[in-house]
């Protein structure tokens, strides 16, 4: 399995903080999780077409979307930080 966390304005976007999804050979990188969950979900897809990309995290490291996925691991999406 693969969890997906959702963070902050991210989570009241989705209506949910989590989702669990089955690890297979199309789900090897961010990028490829990234498109299937926009395609199978409208919240994810509308917040992926968004000019403000969310921060990922992959086993609590911030990645990119080339970072590679795996069965057991726990990726992040936070909304883009701002500073000052």
């Amino acid at each position: 399995m693969i969890t997906v966390l959702y963070f902050a304005s991210i989570r009241e976007h989705m209506g949910r903080g989590e989702d669990q999804l089955e690890a297979s050979e199309d789900l090897t990188t961010v990028a490829a999780l990234i498109r299937y969950l926009s395609e199978t979900d409208s919240s994810f897809s509308e917040l992926s077409q968004s000019p403000n990309q969310p921060l990922i995290s992959v086993n609590q490291i911030f990645a990119e979307t080339s970072s590679p996925v795996s069965d057991g691991d726990e990726v992040g999406f936070f909304p883009p930080m701002t500073g000052g």
